[in-house]
């Protein structure tokens, strides 16, 4: 019966486009994946920053913002909740008025000032946050003899804390090629080493990840609610997000994935 229901389908919609498209522009989405200009922060692993309001960095993300002018988006969304997207905008209002000063983060260096460059009157807010608790993750896997799992985790974390501290003091757009290369968001794998943390009756590690999932999916979600058909859309967001925001704009209809790497060079 399901595949008689399949063929009908099939013949039914033979004429039209692939199953679930329909005929528009597609939506461009080029997503940034950006470290943290404040350096500490909430993610598992945080830079050591310098003042990214010196001169010489100030320079440094004038030539970022020069590249990314040129993707000319029609919409620029940054890493925050949709509550705050007043209050950003309130600000980047102030901010082109002369009555406020940006503060030291990539939303405002990154997305405000692109935003000002290209006349727009806002920026977007999609963040959605759920938590990841990784002590009950270590400890589901030290309760379950994962030692395997936790050192192979302990070196993949390893492995980008080297990185991230070689990378300091590098300029700029080098330290966006960097969290932008396929080579590094191949990093990406050690969320399903913590998914296999814990045991059939109790996978703490899988439930953690399924909420890591979910919380991109619902970025994704909001992303797509805010764009247009034809139009095109800057993602600024941590790059631990990239990965996965990077495969559900290839897989869904209607959208189109943009390599930030071909405007930074």
């Amino acid at each position: 019966m399901f595949k008689k229901t399949l063929l009908l389908l099939a013949l039914a919609f033979g004429a039209t486009p692939a199953f679930g498209q329909v005929e528009a522009e597609p939506v461009e989405v080029m997503v940034l994946g950006t470290f943290h200009f404040t350096g500490g922060g909430q993610d598992y692993i945080n830079q050591n920053l310098d003042d990214f309001l010196a001169p010489q960095r100030q320079a440094e993300i004038d030539a970022v913002l020069d590249r990314l002018e040129a993707f000319a988006p029609d919409k620029i969304v940054v890493e925050l909740e949709p509550e705050h997207e007043d209050w950003i905008n309130e600000r980047y209002r102030a901010w082109r008025a002369g009555e406020a000063e940006l503060q030291v983060n990539e939303r405002d260096q990154l997305g405000l000032k692109l935003a000002a460059r290209l006349g727009h009157d806002r920026v977007y807010a999609v963040d959605y946050q759920n938590g990841m608790d990784f002590d009950a993750m270590m400890g589901a896997a030290q309760a379950a003899g994962q030692e395997r799992l936790i050192a192979q985790f302990q070196s993949a974390i390893g492995e980008v804390q080297t990185l991230m501290a070689e990378l300091t003091g590098s300029p700029v757009i080098e330290q966006l090629r960097v969290h932008n290369d396929p080579a590094f968001q191949a990093n990406h794998g050690f969320y399903l080493t913590l998914a296999q943390m814990g045991t059939v009756e109790n996978p703490v590690g899988a439930f953690n990840m399924a909420d890591w999932w979910g919380r991109n999916m619902v970025i994704f979600a909001r992303i797509a609610q805010i764009a247009e058909p034809g139009e095109r859309v800057l993602v600024i967001y941590g790059s631990g997000h990239k990965y996965l925001l990077d495969q559900y704009v290839r897989e869904a209809p209607g959208f189109e994935a943009v390599d930030p790497l071909a405007y930074l060079d």
